[in-house]
């Protein structure tokens, strides 16, 4: 009976880093006849308690992007609650198609614990404009 409880808890604290954050949608795209494209993405606090989060975006290649923001992108959520985050990702060329990601984790990470975040995949394309 005592090797069953501390097997169970041991799978529960193992369990634990997989929930520590959700955000959704995990791809998204879209059109824009401008330099800029903006997304909704919805963070996600699956704890009883609040707690804080860091959105951001990267490449595909986790490289930092200078012309992306994350509005806001710290964020204290409460516990069992979720946020609507805005992207905007500026300076999309005529006929480009700019894909990046967004992660967001825990702002503070424990000691000891596995770094879990999720990310999006995110892509905007600007039209072409049309010679008259």
């Amino acid at each position: 009976m005592k090797r069953r409880l501390v097997l169970a808890s041991l799978v529960a604290q193992l369990a634990a880093p997989a929930a520590a954050v959700g955000l959704g949608p995990l791809v998204k795209q879209g059109l824009t006849d401008g330099p800029a494209k903006a997304f909704y993405l919805t963070l996600i606090n699956p704890y009883p308690d609040a707690r804080d989060f860091r959105a951001y975006p990267t490449t595909l290649d986790d490289q930092p992007i200078d012309h992306v923001e994350v509005i806001p992108s710290l964020v204290r959520l409460g516990g069992n609650k979720n946020r609507k985050l805005i992207v905007i990702a500026r300076d999309i060329e005529p006929g480009q198609t700019f894909t990046f990601r967004v992660c967001a984790e825990l702002q503070h990470q424990p000691e000891g614990t596995v770094h879990a975040r999720v990310c999006s995949k995110l892509s905007a394309r600007r039209i072409a404009a049309v010679a008259q």
